[in-house]
């Protein structure tokens, strides 16, 4: 079985070159790859678009090539059953394969994770007995330096100064006695064997450093004295002050036992001289002797009198200030205290302060002429001084420009323009493989131009693939339109904004005189309106007069006002009857007239509503509740005005 009996079939079945070609590369890798029944029909039948032919194809393939037969199911059953038990037998071979090899790897990681254990233990020991003779070398480092610290720098500090200054002098007084007496080589054998050796300078020699602290301790106390004998030179004065002039030196001592005087006697006087000031009194320790003080009668009779007077005078001070504080004096007062008194002078001034202000001059002297050209010549010129214009309120910050409205045959000129741009961008995105290629667009008339063999084929199936084509289109086209209607309330608001005016600025507002509304027809049409205009107001209805007053933005006046004097057609109605009457018809015609027009502040209604009065006072009143009563009173005259022309004779 060759390649020539299978082109052979592909002949005797297929047409179509392509097909062919496609049947016989499929086949023939199947043939290679080794594929089944199920592989083979799959691979045909994408090959061929017919399914009845590929049907006889397969048929054909599977007679000429045996391994591509399908197979029983016995046979079927008994080739799954060796495959299922050689696919049993090697998965339990690779299990225990697998077992075994993990074993292997866990003895393996168990081995060394022992061994790392113990290198890890024995550096550790290592590191741990190294650590320990740095610590110990240190320890013995520190020591050695401390010792040689120590040895070098002995701290010295103020008292051993102090001490080694007090032996250093005894030394010395020590030995001016010595050479005074001539007792200097007997001295050592009266002491006896336990005799201490002399010191001398040598022994108590001081290093550099206690010398240096020595002398800047002499310094120290030297600078000392000079500042305490700084201050008491100062606070002579201040001593002499609290000094009486007539007092002792030294205050009387009382009487001390022989004892304690013998002791104070031998006690030097310079001492005590060079801390005490005997100048300064001294206080005796005991207590002064309070002596008798007999008053006089009527002394504090005098003394409360006195402090009563005082108090009334506070009192009577704190009233005048009090009413001058409400008055208004207390301040004049004050800038009166304040003021330096100046001193008057009997000069007559060269010119009085009230007319320096208005003439600008030092004199009446030089009272300027009442010549304009002499008096102004340095500021008139032929100069001429143009103001800067100021920009009107009401004009705009930004220019205003019209607007540029196109003709439709532009728009559609530019709309044709934009279109082919669009079209142009999208074949250069498709031409590059940026975007796929749109699917062709099938309908029932280009049905056999676009699909061509396939709808010779089976024109039935072509023309159900086209029909669903169409039917998604279309519902793909009035989902959009649905996406893009409005709902109800977006309708409301676009019809109330369409409707809507800002009166902020002003309110524009109409009055209508009316000589009936008793036609239902007609007043419905005026009241429904002007609600549905968004305007607010009244309509007042009286036997003589009936008035509309409405108020709004200027568009809404102006179809109102096209609606009360064109659209309804008021003299068709006779007054009294509910129907149009015929032109000819007999009785007074019904009129509408626009009484005053123009632009207020604000609104004076809050909705149009109707009312009805009996009287003209009640009428007016009505009005007067919302500041409008001259609008009554405006249609009120014209009525009188015009009570003749009103009326049409029968």
């Amino acid at each position: 079985m060759g390649r020539g009996e299978l082109e052979e079939i592909c002949d005797r079945y297929l047409s179509r070159r392509e097909e062919q070609q496609k049947v016989t590369e499929a086949v023939e890798r199947c043939l290679r790859k080794g594929y089944d029944y199920d592989k083979m029909k799959d691979r045909v039948l994408e090959a061929i678009a017919d399914s009845h032919r590929a049907h006889k194809v397969i048929s054909a393939i599977c007679i000429a090539y045996p391994q591509f037969r399908k197979r029983t199911k016995f046979e079927e059953n008994k080739d799954d059953s060796k495959r299922r038990k050689k696919e049993h037998s090697h998965r339990d071979r690779s299990r225990e394969r697998s077992r075994a090899k993990d074993k292997e790897k866990e003895k393996e990681s168990e081995r060394e994770r022992r061994r790392r254990d113990e290198v890890n233990k024995k550096e550790l020991e290592k590191e741990k007995e190294k650590e320990k003779l740095k610590n110990l070398a240190k320890e013995l480092y520190q020591k050695k330096l401390e010792e040689e610290e120590a040895k070098r720098n002995v701290v010295v500090t103020e008292e051993t100064l102090r001490a080694k200054e007090l032996m250093y002098k005894a030394q010395q007084e020590i030995e001016e006695r010595k050479r005074q007496l001539g007792l200097a080589a007997a001295s050592q054998t009266l002491i006896g064997v336990a005799a201490v050796p002399p010191l001398t300078a040598k022994n108590v020699a001081l290093r550099p450093q206690e010398a240096q602290m020595f002398i800047q301790a002499s310094m120290n106390k030297k600078s000392r004295v000079d500042e305490l004998k700084a201050k008491l030179a100062k606070a002579t004065s201040t001593i002499n002050s609290l000094v009486r002039p007539n007092a002792p030196v030294m205050a009387p001592l009382p009487d001390i036992a022989p004892g304690i005087l013998k002791e104070r006697e031998e006690e030097p006087e310079d001492e005590l001289l060079e801390f005490v000031d005997p100048r300064i009194v001294a206080r005796p320790a005991e207590r002064k002797r309070k002596m008798f003080n007999f008053h006089e009668k009527g002394e504090f009779e005098q003394l409360a009198n006195k402090q009563r007077a005082v108090a009334k005078l506070e009192r009577l001070q704190a009233e005048i200030s009090q009413a001058a504080k409400s008055t208004g004096i207390s301040s004049a007062v004050k800038l009166a205290m304040i003021t330096p008194a100046g001193k008057s002078s009997d000069e007559v001034p060269e010119i009085e302060w009230w007319d320096s202000i208005v003439l600008e001059c030092d004199s009446y002297d030089d009272i300027p002429g009442t010549d304009v050209e002499s008096r102004f010549k340095d500021t008139i010129s032929e100069l001429v001084e143009h103001p800067i214009k100021l920009r009107a309120p009401t004009d705009p910050l930004t220019p205003q420009y019209l607007k540029v409205y196109l003709t439709a045959r532009e728009r559609k000129k530019i709309r044709r323009q934009n279109r082919k741009e669009m079209q142009k961008e999208r074949t250069e995105m498709i031409r590059i493989g940026l975007a796929k290629a749109p699917a062709p667009k099938v309908k029932i008339s280009n049905l056999m131009r676009v699909l061509g063999s396939d709808a010779v084929q089976d024109p039935t199936k072509m023309e159900a693939h086209v029909r669903k084509q169409m039917a998604d289109r279309l519902k793909k086209h009035q989902q959009a339109n649905a996406e893009r209607k409005l709902t109800d309330e977006q309708k409301a608001v676009k019809k109330t904004k369409k409707i809507s005016e800002d009166t902020s600025l002003a309110v524009h507002v109409a009055v209508y005189r009316v000589k009936s509304l008793l036609h239902p027809s007609k007043k419905f049409k005026v009241e429904m309106n002007a609600k549905q205009l968004q305007m607010t107001g009244v309509i007042l209805l009286h036997k003589n007069i009936n008035l509309v007053v409405v108020e709004g933005g200027p568009k809404q006046q102006k179809f109102y006002k096209n609606l009360m004097l064109n659209r309804i057609k008021w003299e068709d109605e006779v007054i009294g009857q509910k129907k149009d009457a015929d032109k000819d018809a007999p009785g007074e015609r019904n009129h509408c007239q626009l009484i005053w027009e123009g632009q207020v502040k604000r609104r004076n209604f809050r909705d149009f509503t109707v009312v009805t009065a009996t009287i003209e006072k009640q009428a007016r009143d009505l009005l007067e509740k919302h500041n409008v009563a001259h609008y009554w009173d405006v249609a009120y005259s014209t009525t009188v005005l015009l009570e003749g022309q009103d009326s049409t004779p029968v």
